[in-house]
Order: structure tokens, then sequence, then C-alpha cells
């Protein structure tokens, strides 16, 4: 059972009232929407090919076509921009043709150089794709692929969010432990591993010894993620009992309002459970009876 008389609450109850009632509304910093240093590295290192591919805006329309193959040709370096353009990482792309059978053909853009065939073949892949109508609709390429960036970028938010509530707990720990003698703090400690051979958040030591193994996540919302989380954290506890550690669980987010019955289950198993204004305010009264 969550040992709440150590988080100096007088019962249970007391202490769910106040975990609920301080949940944080968001972790979002203002570096959580776009990480416009990753954006631009990725759109910089193309700008020989995106100039050379923006000669097609300045094209007719009926001459796209082949301007765009002699381009290939001459160039080939520029096809590693196509997949870009249509937001897709990957450099071997199949799609699928839908005929008397089903059947894939796999356009390559990684190829060095190309031959007429191999040059006609990726042009009707950009045209049936459609991007020789986005050529009339745009005037900068590189515009355009900050854009499209931007938007893929937007996919890592997820783990940014991680590490954003991470970085948060590591700043308090350093902040509460920073002047304790003999006392070191590890980030993502190799020594320790949690669920599914991960490695800890973060280990506390004493004199060379950890003593304190921290696991912090944040959840915005409900789901089977945290719920996982939750049952593998429980038998993690479990285990590192038999090697005569402590394991501290900080986790946040107004997602556990909608999961109470799981947060409440897991406290069964777990010993100290806070969310971050638990541990901000609690912190520097537990761990020294912990190391």
């Amino acid at each position: 059972m969550v040992n709440y008389e150590k988080l100096n609450f007088e019962s249970a109850d007391d202490f769910f009232n106040y975990f609920f009632q301080t949940l944080l509304e968001t972790n979002w910093a203002y570096d959580y929407f776009v990480d416009w240093k990753k954006v631009k590295d990725n759109v910089r290192r193309y700008v020989k090919e995106i100039s050379l591919l923006n000669a097609l805006t300045k094209v007719d329309a009926k001459d796209r076509e082949t301007e765009l193959r002699d381009i290939f040709i001459k160039y080939p370096e520029t096809i590693k921009v196509i997949p870009l353009i249509i937001a897709i990482r990957e450099e071997s792309i199949p799609i699928l043709e839908v005929g008397e059978k089903a059947m894939y053909k796999v356009f390559d853009f990684s190829l060095r150089s190309l031959n007429e065939r191999e040059a006609s073949d990726l042009v009707g892949f950009c045209k049936n794709v459609g991007l020789m109508g986005l050529f009339s609709e745009i005037n900068d390429l590189y515009a355009y692929l900050l854009g499209v960036e931007v938007g893929l970028d937007s996919n890592a938010r997820k783990n940014r969010s991680g590490e954003i509530f991470q970085n948060l707990v590591r700043l308090l720990l350093e902040r509460k432990l920073g002047e304790m003698q003999d006392v070191k703090i590890k980030s993502e400690d190799p020594n320790v591993k949690t669920m599914r051979n991960k490695k800890a958040d973060f280990v506390i030591y004493k004199k060379g010894n950890p003593r304190v193994v921290i696991e912090c996540n944040f959840y915005s919302g409900t789901g089977s993620k945290p719920i996982e989380t939750a049952n593998a954290y429980i038998d993690f506890q479990r285990k590192i009992r038999e090697k005569e550690l402590h394991f501290i669980w900080i986790t946040d987010g107004r997602g556990w309002n909608g999961m109470k019955k799981t947060i409440i289950q897991s406290s069964k198993e777990i010993d100290f459970l806070m969310n971050y204004t638990i541990a901000s305010e609690k912190l520097v009264q537990l761990l020294p009876a912990l190391l």
C-alpha cells in the first residue's frame, strides 16, 4: 500500500484527494510544439536539390513532365527529395496497382543514376500522386518543405511530452538533492532496468550504491498505455524489493482523472506513488529516510 504516512498524509483517502486535486493540466512547454532546429536542418541538407526542382514552378504545365525527367537524369540526387514532398521518410515506396489482380510496384528513390526508363517511371509516380499539379500551386519548394517538416515533426510531440516531464522531474531532483552529501543522481541508468528492459529514468546513489529508482511519466488522456504501465510497475516494485531498493513512481496529467480506479489499485502494491506537486513538496523529507 502507498506509504501515505511517510508522505505526511493522515490517510489513504487524504492522499488520493490531494493527488487528484493537484494533477497538472498540461506539461506543454514552449518547445513542445515544434523542434525548429530539426525542421530546418532536415530541409537545409537538400537545399541544392530543392533549388533544382524549384525550376518546375516556372515551367508551363504541359512541359513539366519532360523537364522533370531531364532533371532526374542530369541531377539524380534530386530524386531523394520526392518522398519528402509527400511527407514520406522511406527511400523505397511500394505502390499497390489493382487490375485483374493486385500487384505491387516499387519505386526506388535511392538511385545514384537513372536511365530514360527509370526516370520516366519516377515521373509517372510524381504525376500519379499529384506532384505535377503541386508545382502550379506553390512558388517556393523550400518554404513548402518547411511546412511538411513541421507536420512530420508533430508526430514526435508524444515523445517530447515525456521528455519535457522527465526534464521537469530531473530539475526537481537536482534542486532538492543538490546539497546532500555523497548523493548522486543518474539519468537513464543502464545498470538498472525496469519494464521491457528499459533503462530506469533516474537512480539515486548514496556513497556509490544504488538506493532509489524513480520512474516518471505524464498522461494527458486515458487509454491502455497508462494501465499497462501501472501493471508493469507493480511487477517492478515486487522485484526491486528483493534487491533492497526503493521505488518511486512520479506520474501526472489530467488523464488520471479518467482512470482513478487504475491508480488507486496500483497504490495497493507500489510504496511511493506521487504526482509532481506531491514530489516537489515531500521529496526533501522522504529521500533521506530511504537513502
